[in-house]
């Protein structure tokens, strides 16, 4: 169907009150020419006091001026060629760094003494139904592998069709951005990079590929020299960009540099490896077996610095250590998934701060979404097994998902960078697009 053809009837799931937000946010005053590198905000010369609101705006825009979306995540119909002076409209002495500009709305938020965070209700999600992701080129199998850009508003699906396939993500035609064909790979893990200029594909197979999405090029991995495992399927990437690291059989986690795709050392537990996850800042792996132990590896020194062990715990299937690293969430073959805060790295039997038993059938996917306000939670086993816990009250939304609005079998799910959208991947090949209100940008 042509991209031009498809209807745009979005339909809402539920009454809409909107997200609770501080009501002095729209109070808020900032003066233009209290610093310099603010002045470059002003519309005229004269123009002085805004409102935060309109902060906000112009900061966004400039963020957009200064970092344009990439050619690559353009939809080839509207790609042109840009030139410098499409890009910037000033010389290179008048672009200040985005991130000093965000210091100083922060300092001034701070003097206001307004808190500027999005909450949201303990008892009901905003949700509203978006077109699907994936609407210009559905999946031909369930989908495996499902992710966001970590800064381009783009999703990635993969399976065992072995595709890839790009979408640009607006909530009404999705379209897609292109697509590529591994013929002897059919993908069961897509990741990419903390850049996003790179996507790691693999599956049962030795090897691995590394796409190049802003060159168009794909490297072959001939395998990890020294390890007898046959399959690749399960790694992760580190947040730092140093590591990508593979649960291997026997106990063994293969630490690989990102760089040089090399095995950098083995990592070794009792018992089997069945998951694991990265600490924010890329120091710290988690690992967990069937034994429920959990471990905690320093990366930089390839040794282990604590153990505790996952109460009640019956074989962890999943780990998800939350962006601040103040929570630590557990799930297990049973369908239980145990909460914890950071005292579990300091004792040997903590206590978990929640047990969530929505679920009756096994964890296959769990994360936090970016301000630890949310833990999603799944399983492929039952239809419709995806959960929303909030943060901190531990309570699962009790509105969505409905049986008015049925998800299918969940085959993996994963929320935007900023939380405004969260994309759900199911046995049909659709990845479902849901627009979190509470979340203004996404």
């Amino acid at each position: 169907m042509p991209l031009n053809s498809i209807e745009t009837n979005s339909e809402p799931i539920l009454e809409i009150d909107g997200g609770w937000q501080d009501s002095d946010d729209e109070n808020i005053t900032v003066s233009l020419k209290s610093k310099n590198r603010l002045k470059k905000l002003r519309t005229t010369e004269e123009e002085d006091i805004i409102s935060g609101d309109q902060y906000e705006k112009r900061l966004r825009n400039q963020f957009e001026k200064l970092h344009p979306t990439p050619n690559w995540a353009i939809v080839p119909s509207k790609r042109k060629r840009r030139t410098e002076s499409e890009i910037f409209d000033g010389d290179s002495s008048d672009i200040e760094k985005i991130d000093v500009l965000n210091k100083d709305i922060d300092e001034s938020l701070v003097k206001s003494g307004v808190n500027s965070r999005w909450k949201l209700k303990a008892n009901k999600l905003e949700i509203y139904r978006m077109q699907d992701a994936n609407r210009a080129a559905y999946s031909q199998c369930a989908i495996q592998s499902l992710k966001f850009h970590p800064n381009s508003q783009v999703i990635m699906t993969a399976g065992l069709d072995k595709t890839i396939r790009l979408f640009q993500v607006d909530g009404k035609k999705n379209p897609k951005i292109q697509s590529v064909i591994f013929n002897d790979l059919p993908i069961l893990r897509a990741e990419f990079n903390p850049s996003g200029s790179e996507i790691i594909i693999s599956g049962r197979r030795k090897y691995f590929y590394i796409y190049n999405i802003e060159a168009g090029s794909i490297d072959r991995s001939q395998g990890i020299f020294g390890t007898e495992d046959k399959t690749r399927e399960n790694f992760l990437i580190s947040p730092c960009g140093k590591y990508i690291v593979f649960i291997g059989s026997n106990g063994y986690l293969t630490l690989v540099s990102y760089q040089t795709k090399q095995q950098v050392a083995n990592l070794k537990m009792n018992g089997s490896a069945d998951a694991a996850a990265w600490s924010s800042d890329g120091k710290y792996l988690f690992s967990a077996g069937k034994d429920a132990t959990i471990y905690q590896w320093d990366v930089g020194a390839r040794k282990v610095v604590h153990c505790f062990a996952d109460e009640g715990g019956y074989k962890p299937k999943k780990i998800a250590v939350s962006r601040n690293n103040d929570y630590f969430s557990i799930g297990s073959h049973s369908g239980i998934v145990n909460i914890y805060d950071d005292s579990c790295l300091s004792s040997t039997n903590p206590k978990p701060m929640k047990s969530i038993m929505n679920l009756t059938t096994s964890v296959h996917d769990m994360k936090f979404n970016h301000d630890t306000q949310i833990l999603g939670i799944s399983s492929h086993s039952k239809r419709d097994q995806l959960k929303m816990v909030h943060l901190p009250s531990f309570n699962v939304f009790p509105n969505w998902p409905n049986i008015a609005n049925p998800l299918g079998y969940v085959q993996c799910f994963d929320f935007s960078p900023n939380s405004g959208y969260i994309t759900i991947g199911n046995e049909k090949g659709k990845a479902l697009l849901y627009r979190l209100l509470s979340y203004p940008n996404a």
